[in-house]
C-alpha cells in the first residue's frame, strides 16, 4: 500500500511550492461560500519560506519554527550562510518581505492593540491564499545553540569554543561544530 503525499502544489509569484494539504479550506459563509482557499498558517508559511530561500540561493541555511499559544501563533525564521555568517542584506530583505506576506496584522505597542490587516493574495492559478500568522520574525543569523551558531561565534565573532558552548547542552551539536572548525 503506497503512502499518500501529504502536500499539494501551489504556484505563487512564479514559483511552485509544496504545501501541506491541511491548508486547503472551504469558505462556510458569505459570498464565497463553498469556494476553496489556502489558509497559510505558521507551518505552511514555514514550508513556503524554506522553499523560497532555496530559489534565492541553494547554499543558504533556513530554519523555521512554528509556535501556537493562547490568542495566536508565530513563525520564527533564521537564515544564514553555512558557516553561520549573515547573508547579503538585499537577499535578507526579500526573504523578510516574503515571510511577512502571511502575517495578518501587527502589534502597536503605543496603543497596546493588535491591528488586523487583510492578507489575501491570489495564486498564479487564480485561487485565494489567506495569511494566518499573527507574528512573523525573520533573523539574518543562525538560531542559538545550533552548529552554525557555534561555528559563527568562534570563526566570525571571535569567542572561544568553551565560552560559546557553555550553555549548549546537546553534545552531538558541539562535536559537529568542532569538526567544522578544524
Amino acid at each position: 500500500m503506497s503512502k499518500q503525499n501529504p502536500n499539494i502544489q501551489v504556484d505563487f509569484q512564479g514559483i511552485r511550492y509544496n504545501v501541506r494539504k491541511k491548508a486547503l479550506r472551504t469558505y462556510t459563509y458569505g459570498e464565497n461560500k463553498g469556494k476553496h482557499y489556502l489558509n497559510i498558517g505558521p507551518t505552511e508559511a514555514g514550508q513556503m519560506v524554506k522553499q523560497y530561500v532555496k530559489t534565492i540561493n541553494k547554499n543558504y541555511l533556513c530554519k523555521v519554527k512554528a509556535e501556537w499559544f493562547s490568542m495566536g501563533n508565530s513563525l520564527n525564521v533564521n537564515v544564514c550562510m553555512k558557516d553561520g555568517s549573515s547573508i547579503p542584506n538585499e537577499e535578507y530583505q526579500k526573504i523578510n518581505e516574503f515571510a511577512n506576506l502571511f502575517r495578518y496584522g501587527r502589534f502597536d505597542g503605543m496603543t497596546d492593540y493588535y491591528e488586523y490587516e487583510e492578507t489575501k493574495y491570489e495564486t498564479d492559478n487564480g485561487n485565494t491564499i489567506e495569511g494566518a500568522c499573527k507574528y512573523v520574525t525573520v533573523n539574518n543569523q543562525p538560531k542559538f545553540g545550533t552548529t552554525e551558531w557555534i561555528v559563527n561565534e568562534v570563526k566570525n565573532v571571535g569567542r572561544t569554543l568553551e565560552e560559546t558552548t557553555r550553555y549548549v547542552s546537546d553534545q552531538k551539536i558541539i562535536e559537529k561544530a568542532k569538526k567544522e572548525l578544524i
